[in-house]
């Protein structure tokens, strides 16, 4: 089937964040829509304002399958998937943030065509990253276009390298955000002076890096800076030693990520014996 209409959709949990919602056109040509009873497949459609509840073999009609699993969820749908096989020759996308498309090895094991979507940040809430098996991905990509909706591919089976990047961003970010308001408001500054400071420090930083990468960092430990970062830590230690021993840590890891030759050479005259030997 060289289209990916009619479009099928198979669900469970819930639909509240699901890729569907982001445009009504993606929902547009749904037809056959299934769930773990038909009760469930009509609550779907209903919500979607698409399509009709449907039995799962109706979906051997569709140029592409979505598969709507939320959470835990796909472990329910497969069995009533692969029940009404063989799938040879469909196309299966999955709409899940987190499995990639080897989760769908049943299916491909039938025959079928698989690959797994994901939701990535942009401005304008516009952007998915695909993986999977190149067929499934380019009807994958003929259905997103409906809800102008633009579509990156992912190395196989590497999404979980994806979702370890946004979660350093989103949330190893925030503790370190949090160390520094931390470190200016105990030097005196007010709340609302820490934050509007910490603001500009750290939006020039993000917006430098995005510029000219590793290029744009500076080095805390660096000529002239050493003995400021020692002095820095010894404060915090006397007032809040938790601060003190988690910027260390961090300091400390950093300087092993980037960890070179020249770096090496210049742990032995830091001022920070065993902290941060240097970034380059």
């Amino acid at each position: 089937m060289n289209s990916w209409k009619p479009l099928g959709l198979i669900a469970a949990g819930r639909l509240n964040n699901s890729l569907l919602l982001r445009r009504p056109a993606l929902s547009r040509h749904i037809g056959p829509v299934v769930a773990l009873d038909r009760r469930l497949a009509s609550r779907y459609s209903n919500s979607l304002r698409a399509g009709a509840a449907a039995e799962v073999e109706d979906l051997h009609g569709c140029g592409l399958v979505l598969i709507q699993a939320a959470g835990n969820s796909l472990d329910r749908l497969l069995p009533l998937l692969c029940g009404a096989g063989p799938w040879k020759g469909s196309h299966f996308a999955l709409l899940h943030p987190d499995l990639d498309a080897s989760a769908l090895q049943p299916l491909r094991a039938e025959g079928a065509r698989v690959c797994s979507l994901a939701p990535a940040p942009s401005a304008g809430r516009d952007l998915v990253v695909a993986d999977g098996d190149r067929r499934a991905i380019q009807l994958t990509r003929q259905w997103l276009s409906e809800g102008r909706m633009r579509c990156l591919e992912l190395a196989p089976e590497r999404k979980a390298l994806f979702r370890l990047g946004l979660l350093a961003a989103r949330g190893l970010l925030a503790p370190l955000l949090d160390a520094a308001l931390m470190s200016l408001r105990g030097s005196g500054l007010s709340a609302g002076e820490a934050r509007r400071m910490l603001q500009v420090a750290a939006g020039a930083s993000i917006q430098a890096f995005g510029a000219r990468g590793r290029k744009a960092m500076e080095d805390p430990a660096g000529p002239g800076r050493a003995l400021l970062l020692e002095l820095g830590l010894a404060q915090a230690a006397r007032s809040r030693p938790g601060l003190a021993e988690f910027l260390g840590d961090v300091l400390e890891a950093a300087g092993r990520f980037y960890a070179t030759a020249t770096a090496a050479a210049r742990a032995e005259d830091s001022r920070v014996p065993g902290r941060a030997a240097g970034i380059t």
